[in-house]
């Protein structure tokens, strides 16, 4: 246990190295963390999670840490039932506010999970840790994709000139779940080609994408018989998001709230978010091309699902969205963190 805590201490000291020359324009503050220092609090952290051991972790002495919105110490809750690490890890920094934040595949009690993580560093310590499991996530094992093209793009620094300023880019992510909320996908900035990946499963496509994992499968049939959600989720595939979205098939989404946007990537215009999509629960189904799909019982009585989501915008679009998610959980119950005020759809409308 003692090599353990000692190799930790290494591994963030080691990457930490630039927070220590003096006069450097990252000598103080938040910002005294670079990418790699970031980096190396998060492997800091994941380690010690494995390990089970919280001693380890460099907290603060007043740090928060939430597991699913419920505050816990560091020791409980998934530090008791983690395994060990899958192979899927992508990370999101923003040193300029001290924040980083993974999406990463574990084994816990033998079932595989995703679990995001989002920890604050300031002064070379942690003061903040939000994570949010996806428990028995039946597609956690797509992850990483085989598609070498969706890191790739995630990671590539975009042109300057075609950046997006921090807050548009913010606004753009809240667009976003206001243009699932209302239905309507002409209120976010969609590109042509959009891909979208929850919990490991691919739920939107453009035109002329291919899924970076295998294809959504099963679902299953409705209570009375006909086919469920899932078949709607497949007949949309190759949309797009902007007209998938405007086809109702999300309509069971009529909200969101304690949208919080912690850390966002100018350089790679990427905007990693947690908030809470609300779902009121008075739609039962979406129809299709003259077909009716049933939404699943989960989608119909009033709840939210805890999300977190990163943003990959290019030329000022959204084409390409990764979201680790869990729920259903108490309606407007929110993320635990504060963040933006709830936005409903009216009822009775679209």
């Amino acid at each position: 246990m003692q090599n353990s805590r000692r190799l930790l201490a290494w591994t963030i000291a080691l990457s930490c190295l630039s927070c220590l020359v003096p006069g450097s324009a990252t000598a103080q503050g938040k910002a005294s963390c670079d990418e790699s220092c970031l980096k190396g609090f998060m492997d800091a952290y994941l380690n010690a999670l494995v390990a089970h051991n919280p001693s380890a972790v460099p907290v603060a002495a007043d740090y928060r840490y939430t597991e699913n919105r419920a505050d816990v110490r560091l020791g409980e809750a998934l530090w008791a039932t983690v395994k060990s690490l899958s192979p899927y890890r992508h990370d999101f920094f923003e040193p300029q506010t001290g924040g980083v934040a993974t999406f990463v595949s574990i084994e816990e009690n033998d079932f595989p999970d995703l679990l995001s993580v989002r920890l604050k560093v300031e002064n070379n310590k942690i003061t903040e840790i939000e994570t949010i499991v996806s428990r028995h996530a039946r597609s956690a094992g797509n992850m990483p994709p085989k598609d070498p093209n969706w890191m790739n793009l995630f990671d590539r620094v975009e042109p300057e000139k075609t950046r997006l300023a921090r807050d548009q880019l913010v606004q753009g992510a809240i667009d976003y779940m206001r243009a699932v909320a209302f239905s309507d996908g002409k209120l976010a900035p969609f590109a042509e080609s959009c891909i979208r990946l929850e919990n490991g499963g691919t739920m939107a496509l453009g035109p002329d994408d291919k899924s970076p994992v295998p294809m959504l499968s099963g679902g299953g049939q409705s209570t009375n018989g006909g086919d469920t959600w899932f078949a709607a989720v497949r007949k949309t595939l190759g949309m797009g998001c902007t007209k998938q979205i405007s086809t109702d098939a999300y309509d069971f989404i009529t909200g969101y709230e304690s949208a919080n946007f912690p850390v966002v990537d100018v350089e790679r215009q990427i905007v990693y978010g947690t908030f809470n999509f609300m779902r009121r629960g008075d739609v039962k189904g979406v129809t299709l091309d003259g077909k009716t799909y049933e939404y699943p019982a989960g989608m119909r009585y009033p709840n939210e699902m805890l999300n977190s989501e990163a943003w990959k915008f290019v030329d000022g679009k959204i084409t390409r969205i990764e979201a680790v998610f869990t729920g259903p959980q108490a309606y407007k119950l929110g993320t635990g963190w504060g963040g933006t005020k709830p936005v409903s759809r009216p009822v009775g409308t679209k």
